[in-house]
């Protein structure tokens, strides 16, 4: 499958880049999931559900106070990883409104220490990033100037 030579392809680049992250982009039910645990098995990099592991160190934590410890916690679940790449898959959890962050400068940050393969459930079309649609409280857009980052699309079926 082409997508496991730009996903190799791009493994040879992130050494280069000042933001080791790789987005894995396309929408629900294109295989992402399927795709991120292959290659976790395949190179034996930790694979990490983020809404589950990120999930259950907010759940104690006061609802409107959560935003006070995403970072702590986000910092303490990639230093768990002992792989030269850490996998995130479903990081649905970082877009929910009440924790007041933004998504992609986050992971951008956590991956300037550390290499980082992550789902992301949106698109990327015409050098524009895009997570859920207008109109919901999710909804993301960046421009490809303000990315910095490898972005894959994955195709829907895959």
């Amino acid at each position: 499958m082409s997508i496991y030579k730009d996903i190799q392809d791009a493994f040879i680049l992130l050494p280069s880049k000042y933001y080791k992250l790789i987005l894995l982009v396309g929408p629900i039910g294109s295989g992402k999931t399927q795709i991120l645990k292959k290659i976790s098995s395949d190179y034996n990099y930790d694979y990490i559900n983020l809404n589950l592991k990120l999930s259950e160190k907010l759940i104690n934590i006061p609802f409107e106070e959560r935003c006070y410890y995403v970072d702590d916690f986000m910092e303490e679940i990639l230093s768990q990883s002992k792989t030269d790449v850490t996998i995130l898959d479903n990081i649905e959890i970082l877009f929910a409104p009440h924790l007041k962050i933004d998504p992609l400068k986050m992971l951008k940050n956590m991956s300037k220490y550390k290499k980082i393969i992550t789902s992301w459930g949106g698109s990327y079309i015409n050098g524009i990033l895009t997570y859920a649609e207008p109109g919901y409280p999710e909804y993301r857009r960046y421009k490809k100037d303000d990315l910095d980052i490898i972005v894959i699309n994955v195709e829907g079926g895959r």
